[in-house]
């Protein structure tokens, strides 16, 4: 959402979830979150947005996807599969919850990485100084300010290096994410990434039996159903598997056929129990205790990942460092060596 961060994003759609639980319209709602005082202006553009597309006959996730640039198309699909569910709270409670997790995951990250960069900022500077100066000692050698400035401009340039290393990763990651949505094959690739793959892998598993729910609850076709939560889930995979499952049962094969002719995008263990629930006629029950158990598998996913991100960030950074320190030990092996060299 540009122009709001994780944790804005919660509180906007927590703020929703509560007006759509009380049964207030949603026009109404979004005048009245309008007069709070000090409100962002990338929130009050959601607000008026929504507002503005409920004025022009849209519907309430229509509405809210035509805030270009702020509302992103997972957001929309969630929010049109709970809307069409007659369930809209929860589409909105889960949208709350998931930008909460990626809120705190974010603040232990960023909190992780503070001691690496620091190191890695010390470190740099430091032992290219070293370097250079051990490399120039000789009676000829350059001044000390000469020394300084080309220490200064090799650490600069080995800082940039880094930095658009990062950046070029970090951007690539949330690109891929993006195309994931509705690429299988981009998913499957993000999935055999560790940590990352089993959060965005539980997340979407999360939305998908929750819509699931919300469409069987409403009394929506079982094709429907599957199809409304596919295109929720925000997995190429899971997206493709239920276009294709969705087509088989309106061909009037069962469920559980549909869910295995998707091959790997839905857990085994998920569709043996989808199958027996199926025959024993407990469809909503069961999705209902999958939705509570990828909901728990989310959140300890999303731990996982702030916890370990910056560990490996900081092994990197303390390799690179060894690396430095090496460098700068050998040059003052050879510093050592040409004045032994010129006292014989």
């Amino acid at each position: 959402m540009a122009g709001l961060t994780a944790r804005a994003k919660a509180l906007v759609y927590a703020n929703l979830e509560k007006y759509a639980r009380s049964g207030m319209g949603m026009e109404k709602a979004c005048q009245s979150l309008l007069v709070s005082p000090g409100i962002p202006a990338a929130e009050r553009r959601v607000y008026e947005g929504l507002a503005a597309g409920l004025r022009g006959g849209k519907s309430i996730g229509d509405a809210l996807g035509s805030v270009a640039g702020i509302v992103t198309p997972l957001e929309h699909e969630v929010v049109v599969a709970a809307e069409s569910g007659g369930r809209l709270e929860l589409g909105f409670r889960h949208l709350a919850e998931y930008f909460r997790r990626v809120d705190r995951a974010r603040r232990r990250i960023l909190k992780g990485l503070a001691y690496p960069l620091v190191l890695v900022h010390f470190a740099i500077p430091v032992s290219t100084l070293a370097s250079t100066a051990f490399r120039n000692f000789s009676p000829g050698a350059k001044a000390p300010a000469a020394l300084f400035r080309e220490a200064l401009t090799q650490s600069g340039w080995t800082m940039l290096v880094i930095w658009l290393g990062v950046l070029l990763a970090t951007g690539g990651l949330v690109w891929l994410g993006r195309l994931g949505r509705v690429s299988p094959g981009i998913d499957a690739f993000l999935g055999t990434i560790p940590w990352l793959g089993r959060a965005r892998r539980a997340l979407a598993m999360e939305r998908f039996s929750q819509v699931f729910e919300i469409f069987l609850l409403a009394g929506r076709t079982m094709s429907d159903s599957l199809d409304g939560a596919a295109r929720a889930s925000g997995s190429g995979r899971i997206l493709k598997a239920g276009k294709r499952g969705a087509a088989l049962v309106v061909s009037g094969e069962p469920l559980a056929t549909a869910l295995r002719a998707g091959g790997r995008a839905y857990p085994e263990a998920f569709v043996r129990g989808m199958a027996a629930a199926e025959e024993s006629g407990q469809l909503d029950r069961e999705l209902a205790e999958w939705g509570n158990y990828y909901s728990e598998t989310a959140a300890e996913a999303m731990e996982s990942l702030a916890e370990w991100t910056p560990k490996l960030f900081y092994w990197g950074i303390l390799l690179f460092v060894a690396t430095l320190i090496i460098r700068a030990a050998l040059a003052y092996r050879d510093l050592i060596e040409s004045l032994l060299n010129l006292g014989g």
